[in-house]
């Protein structure tokens, strides 16, 4: 006869798996660390707008430190055949703008004035009433770090009628003082403060 023993037969490793504590365990662990990834991300998302915020108030004072280098305001006198105009250029830095104005001067009066850049563009014709037209003006925003821009203007003269193609040149105006000629790369004669 046999003696009876307290030991089971061995268990197939296919079996084990099944067994509950274990299998418990190895599902805990994969929620824990996915709360835990959440709470730092949400504790990440929490903070990150302070810290953006001082980003941008930083970013802002060194856009301010560097506009007392630049210049903000350039006039130049720009003649096309018997007209001619005072093209200006405002840098306003604070509110990130340039405004680009072409006014006709009374000396050499003009009856049409244009000026063009980007997607913006003003024109001004003079009225029956009132020998010359108002200046011609655009606003384009300014890139950082700024660039030179380049604006087309046209005047005509007191021989333009409606309908004609006025004189053009393409110019390029630049914050660090300089004014020139696409065309041709020649420097301008310009006042910039």
């Amino acid at each position: 006869m046999s003696q009876p023993t307290d030991r089971l037969p061995p268990t197939p490793p296919g079996e084990r798996r099944a067994a509950g504590p274990e299998q418990e365990h190895r599902r805990v662990w994969p929620v824990i660390a996915t709360v835990a990834a959440l709470g730092l991300a949400l504790a990440f998302v929490w903070s990150n707008p302070r810290d953006g915020e001082q980003q941008r108030e930083k970013r802002a004072d060194e856009r301010r430190a560097a506009a007392a280098d630049r210049k903000s305001y350039m006039t130049s006198e720009l003649t096309f055949g018997k007209a001619k105009a005072d093209l200006t250029a405002d840098w306003q830095w604070e509110e990130d703008k340039i405004v680009i104005s072409l006014n006709p001067t009374l000396a050499a009066p003009s009856k049409y004035v244009h000026i063009s850049a980007e997607t913006e563009s003003d024109s001004q014709e003079a009225l029956s009433h009132i020998p010359w037209p108002d200046p011609a003006e655009i606003t384009l925003p300014i890139e950082d770090p700024p660039a030179a821009i380049t604006v087309r203007v046209a005047l005509g003269d007191e021989d333009w009628r409606k309908g004609d193609t006025a004189p053009s040149r393409l110019l390029r105006v630049s914050p660090e003082g300089t004014l020139t000629d696409a065309k041709t790369g020649e420097e301008l004669p310009s006042r910039f403060s």
